[in-house]
């Protein structure tokens, strides 16, 4: 990272990575902060060095040869294909660009379903949200097949705690998304099962409890460099 670089935010949420990039490029520098949603990102599109772009990443055009650095938290790992983005924005990359894709793997939560004594709740709530995150511990790999260098897979497994500000970042996502998976209807038309409401709340009440640990995620920060 430096002065002067062009950078594009994959999935830009509230803000505060495009915002450090904004400081760190300078005004000679620029950053495309890039969502779905970007009713949050009012004060960036106030910055001379920022462009803000609302739009979906599966079917936008990343432009050529445009950008020294591509960065996503959190957020391939979400889409349909996520391997389509990614071949979609290697053309918008300069030689010697460099990508960090910060995405996480459901690999601790499914290796504790099969042994580890888990409590119900999470087992209901919790497993099935991260045996849908297959992605991440592919991406190494498909990055060396697309020609990138220099490439790099740190992984790093985190245990979901009680009572910490990932617990509060989860009692809230369990809120919103709470509608769609008790609704077993609408779950069973995507071949799974509806969550039922008593294990909602006890998965609620283990994220206030500082004694709850389970081994959850796993964080790909996967780097690599364009040649």
């Amino acid at each position: 990272m430096a002065r002067g670089w062009h950078c594009i935010e994959l999935g830009a949420g509230a803000g505060s990575i495009a915002r450090w990039l904004s400081d760190a490029v300078g005004d000679s520098g620029s950053v495309t902060a890039v969502d779905r949603d970007t009713s949050l990102l009012g004060d960036l599109a106030a910055r001379p060095n920022v462009t803000v772009v609302e739009g979906d990443l599966m079917t936008m055009s990343f432009g050529s040869a445009c950008f020294d650095l591509a960065h996503s938290r959190s957020v391939l790992m979400h889409l349909e294909d996520p391997d389509t983005v990614v071949e979609h924005l290697v053309p918008a990359l300069r030689p010697g660009a460099v990508v960090l894709f910060e995405e996480t793997d459901g690999e601790p939560a499914r290796r504790a379903a099969t042994g580890a004594e888990l409590p119900e709740p999470f087992r209901a709530v919790m497993v099935p949200l991260a045996m849908q995150w297959t992605w991440a511990s592919t991406l190494a790999t498909r990055l060396v097949a697309l020609g990138f260098t220099d490439v790099h897979d740190d992984v790093r497994e985190d245990l979901l705690r009680g009572a910490t500000p990932a617990a509060t970042f989860w009692r809230q996502t369990l809120a919103t998304i709470r509608p769609i998976v008790t609704d077993g209807a609408r779950m069973q038309s995507v071949g799974r099962h509806a969550v039922d409401d008593s294990s909602y709340d006890a998965m609620i009440e283990l994220l206030m409890n500082p004694a709850f640990a389970a081994p959850f995620a796993a964080r790909h920060r996967v780097s690599a460099r364009r040649p």
